[in-house]
């Protein structure tokens, strides 16, 4: 009895687990991995001065909870990119556009260092996502040795 292929089909949900991964899905995953990471350096760092600044401690504890549940949104969104979920697609965008909205934030204040840090994995973020091979990768098309 001849088996059935356990390929998914286009928009499926199941994972893709034996597919080769074009490089800017790689670097794409990547990305986010990193913010994500460095997100929950943010975490991090905001809970050791708890109790300083302008900010009540109740607030700062709020802040360091919302902290921790981006970078688990920023990394389950890496992930799934790598895994190949449709539903990152717009995830990516959103995160991404985030930064973005942040870098301006920063270029305003005058610290451009910091605006660079947000907007260049942002754009890179972007662009790779609607690269033709991502957007293959991400609505679940198979590629043939052929094309």
């Amino acid at each position: 009895m001849p088996t059935a292929s356990r390929q998914p089909t286009a928009g499926s949900s199941a994972p893709r687990s034996g597919i080769a991964r074009p490089p800017a899905v790689m670097v794409l995953s990547g990305i986010l991995i990193l913010q994500a990471l460095g997100v929950l350096g943010t975490a991090a760092a905001s809970v050791l001065v708890i109790g300083a600044g302008a900010l009540n401690v109740g607030a700062q504890i709020f802040l360091v909870v919302l902290y921790v549940l981006a970078a688990v949104w920023i990394g389950a969104t890496g992930v799934g990119v790598w895994a190949g979920r449709p539903w990152t697609r717009a995830a990516v965008v959103v995160i991404e556009l985030f930064a973005v909205i942040l870098s301006i934030s920063f270029f305003s204040a005058g610290n451009v260092s910091t605006g660079l840090v947000f907007l260049l994995p942002a754009a890179a973020a972007l662009l790779l996502m609607f690269t033709r091979r991502a957007a293959e990768h991400l609505a679940g098309v198979e590629r043939r040795a052929d094309r």
